[in-house]
């Protein structure tokens, strides 16, 4: 769904260092100013050609997307770990959204940023990056044999679009609920499926 350059087998290292030099400018430049760059800053304060920029992105949005993305492939991994310890599923989904709230808050421009790409499926950036944690959850740790391939796509799209708008009124200060109870209505916004899920992943 998040739409990026595929990774290549044998890919070339200046490629990825290019990628990840857009990347960290575009996180470092927001953190700083809090005001989007123009292609063509991003790209001179990155130290890279314009052109590369579109090798790798169609737009800053786009950029934006993929630092989130590696954020939330971080936190994913966190807590399939420790579901497979065996720790209390719903201690375990609480603590995550409790630490995804707290990294979307410290990139907050990045995130609202994210939020205004419109990815190719026709989603908003951000809802269609949840759309993809929550399909990654679903295949781990057993939502696929709940309900038709038709049923589970609408209800991953809805329990996203939820979501996002929890966040979205969080970060847009609409929301100004303590962070625990930010996390529980996150929580409260997915599936029973997610909420009670298998132990651990096969």
């Amino acid at each position: 769904m998040v739409s990026e350059r595929p990774a290549v087998t044998g890919e070339d290292p200046r490629f990825t260092r290019s990628r990840q030099a857009i990347a960290d400018t575009l996180a470092d430049l927001m953190q700083r100013t809090d005001t989007c760059p123009s292609v063509s800053t991003l790209a001179e304060a990155a130290g890279i050609h314009r052109a590369t920029f579109y090798n790798h992105f169609d737009s800053v949005e786009h950029a934006a997307v993929h630092v989130i993305t590696s954020d939330f492939r971080a936190l994913r991994a966190l807590d399939f770990g420790d579901r497979q310890l065996g720790a209390d599923p719903a201690s375990v989904a609480l603590a995550t959204l409790n630490t995804m709230l707290e990294t979307l808050r410290r990139r907050r421009s990045l995130f609202l940023l994210a939020s205004i790409w419109q990815s190719p499926s026709g989603l908003m950036g951000i809802g269609d990056l949840l759309v993809d944690q929550i399909r990654n959850f679903r295949h781990e740790f057993g939502g696929e044999d709940q309900q038709s391939d038709a049923d589970s796509a609408v209800e991953d799209i809805y329990t996203a679009c939820g979501m996002n708008g929890v966040l979205s009124a969080a970060l847009g200060d609409s929301l100004d609920d303590e962070p625990e109870e930010i996390a529980r209505r996150l929580y409260a916004a997915l599936p029973d499926w997610m909420q009670h899920p298998r132990t651990a992943a096969p």
